[in-house]
């Protein structure tokens, strides 16, 4: 019963997000619009995150390095080689495919904290990569005049044709993510995560479905990030640095690991809340904090994690006597100052 209301409540939250991204072009705010671009954008990357961490149980920071190769790769080839912009997406893609292939096959021996320090090592070494290698990437002056995307003489050089755009990826990720966890991928995946040594006994290819899922996982950052680019025109070392790795963990987190819907959640609380708060000037970081440090504990699962791991927020609070109780030690004290 339970799961049916957890279930009930996630389809219920999808379809106002739905109803929320169809009503937000018509209200006119240009802010709202771009806003919910980058949402959509980070979400997609969220979801393929949420496949590693929340469905397979690999903890893998890696994830700004394959969108580092998406956004580079399609500035680098539009920019310096002339290629069409749809051309260079799908070849920064085949990148990504490439690397998480490559590199998964040593990487994808370690197991849990090791795994974690390893691709964390890979994301400060890309970040520290794109600063550096100035003739390739610009350093931190970063690449601008990335070409729009194009379908015969539309253009998507106008922030609501890429919303429309943004959400319609993130839409087709989402059903990817859900049509893959209901698969028999997906179950393979959930034996990984629960335990390696049984799911091989069970006859799972265990680093097969352990390079699949990050495969599956890089290509779609790195066409998330090919479009992030292409809709900023511009890219930089700083999308890819340590604040962008933890913001991924903590929409991840804060949305629900292993949740549908979570991921949009998260994404849009990161990315929307603090623009919210943002007239608070001084105090805005520490109100936003606080809040966030809140959730944590209240719902360590996440807004749509588990429900039997929340915690009531009356357990958080220090227990105060209550007027009754302290009448009733009083008396007990005097009855026994009595006795002696």
């Amino acid at each position: 019963m339970v799961d049916f209301a957890h279930r009930r409540a996630e389809i219920a939250v999808l379809i106002l997000i739905m109803l929320g991204v169809l009503f937000v072009p018509f209200a006119g705010s240009r802010l709202a619009v771009y806003s919910l671009t980058i949402t959509a954008l980070y979400a997609a990357v969220v979801i393929s995150l949420n496949l590693l961490l929340g469905l397979a149980g690999q903890a893998s920071f890696a994830q700004t390095t394959f969108m580092a190769i998406g956004g580079y790769g399609s500035a680098l080839l539009t920019t310096r080689l002339g290629l069409d912009p749809w051309l260079a997406l799908i070849l920064a893609a085949i990148g990504a495919y490439l690397a998480a292939y490559l590199i998964g096959r040593p990487l994808l021996r370690l197991r849990g904290h090791y795994l974690s320090m390893a691709t964390f090592a890979l994301a400060l070494g890309t970040y520290a990569f794109a600063n550096a290698a100035t003739e390739l990437t610009n350093g931190t002056i970063g690449i601008s005049g990335v070409l729009p995307l194009g379908i015969g003489g539309f253009t998507f050089d106008t922030p609501l044709s890429f919303y429309i755009l943004s959400w319609v990826f993130c839409g087709l990720v989402l059903i990817t993510g859900l049509l893959l966890a209901n698969s028999h991928f997906g179950r393979a995946w959930r034996a990984l995560s629960t335990n390696t040594d049984i799911a091989a006994a069970l006859g799972i290819d265990v680093p097969r479905y352990r390079r699949l899922v990050l495969v599956i996982s890089a290509v779609i950052a790195s066409i998330a990030g090919s479009l992030y680019v292409e809709f900023t025109s511009f890219v930089g070392p700083d999308l890819y640095d340590i604040n962008i790795i933890i913001t991924l963990f903590l929409m991840l987190f804060v949305g629900g690991r292993g949740s549908t819907v979570g991921p949009i959640v998260g994404a849009g609380f990161l990315v929307i809340v603090p623009q919210l708060i943002s007239g608070l000037e001084r105090f805005q970081n520490l109100v936003f904090f606080s809040a966030l440090l809140v959730l944590i504990l209240v719902r360590p699962s996440g807004l749509f994690g588990p429900t039997h791991e929340s915690i009531p927020l009356r357990a958080l609070l220090p227990r105060l006597p209550s007027l009754s109780g302290i009448r009733s030690e009083e008396r007990r004290r005097t009855r026994g100052a009595g006795r002696q």
